[in-house]
């Protein structure tokens, strides 16, 4: 019987069989948190767009739609910094701005995350409300 040949490669284990996942790295919210502490201007780029979108009596609109306009329209990626908004982070962005401003809570809808560390901003009521 054919038997596939195993290729060298180098993936750790919890890559392999994440159901396992053993500690391999740091967690999302640890990168959210490194990231968002190196670019404190995309959550303020976030407000004055999400400011703008309710301002002009839009109702419910992704945070994913906000940092597409993000990246067409931002001078700090335009003039070449070296990062990219990663979509992972999208869901803490959305919560960081129900936080930041309670009267948006109805523009994002947010649903329960499946993991994330003792962050008080990323826990959500039983309405899906940030607490």
């Amino acid at each position: 019987m054919y038997r596939q040949p195993e290729l060298p490669l180098d993936i750790a284990e919890c890559e392999r069989q994440p159901e396992i996942r053993p500690r391999c790295g740091p967690t999302l919210d640890e990168r959210f948190n490194d990231f968002h502490a190196s670019h404190p201007w995309i959550l303020e780029a976030l407000e004055e767009l999400t400011a703008q979108w309710v301002g002009a009596g839009g109702g419910r609109i992704g945070v994913k739609a906000l940092f597409e306009q993000l990246r067409w329209s931002s001078p700090h990626i335009a003039s070449g910094e070296p990062f990219r908004l990663n979509n992972n982070f999208t869901s803490r962005y959305a919560r960081l701005l129900c936080a930041r401003h309670p009267e948006w809570a109805g523009v994002f809808q947010l649903r329960s995350l499946r993991t994330s560390d003792d962050n008080p901003y990323l826990k959500l009521d039983g309405r899906d409300q940030v607490k």
